[in-house]
């Protein structure tokens, strides 16, 4: 099983990417495992979204709620790691973070815990950035650190040399990030799933 975490501030487009993500994998068969993909929703709050537009779309999906699963609800995330790995047995494992979650947390969490290899899929807002950018830095370099993969979303919506600053700005603090520029309103293109799935 492999897992990936998908994180970014909220509104960021996390589940429009991972709608097609899922779709992506489940398309390709993702392997011999008879369910594909699994997708662990982390909500704060106590009525879940997004794992509603999901699971109408015929997806897998576990709720996680009490908080962020970085911190207060770590210990749940582990124990549905575990059985999700010993009873699903699914290919991929995407967990989809809360918007004001630490993707890094909960990679350090699940790599001290699980023995299963964990990428981080980190969303910049494109359109929002500099509002966002002004009002909490820390949260998005903290949100972006560590990422194996930032997709600068929302392109279409900013102009060239605002994606073009974020990406350098990623750059300053996480070198090793391979950054993507898409538009998660249109269809992801091959280059963008090998990056992810590689």
């Amino acid at each position: 099983m492999k897992i990936l975490i998908l994180g970014g501030f909220l509104g960021s487009g996390k589940t429009t990417v991972l709608l097609q993500l899922a779709e992506e994998l489940v398309r390709e068969g993702a392997g011999s495992s008879d369910v594909p993909v699994m997708i662990i929703e982390n909500e704060i709050g106590e009525v879940g979204i997004d794992d509603k537009v999901l699971k109408n779309r015929g997806l897998q999906v576990k709720e996680l709620f009490a908080g962020c699963a970085c911190c207060t609800s770590g210990g749940s995330l582990i124990e549905d790691v575990h059985t999700i790995a010993r009873d699903v047995r699914p290919t991929w494992l995407i967990i989809e973070a809360t918007g004001v979650a630490y993707p890094k947390e909960i990679r350090n969490n699940l790599v001290n815990n699980c023995n299963e290899p964990v990428k981080i899929i980190a969303i910049a807002d494109a359109a929002r950035w500099q509002r966002l950018w002004n009002a909490m830095s820390q949260l998005l370099l903290a949100q972006l650190d560590g990422a194996d993969i930032v997709l600068i979303n929302k392109c279409d919506l900013a102009e060239p040399k605002v994606a073009d600053d974020i990406a350098t700005l990623i750059q300053t603090f996480n070198s090793a990030a391979e950054i993507r520029k898409i538009s998660a309103a249109s269809r992801l293109d091959g280059e963008v799933w090998s990056a992810i799935l590689g």
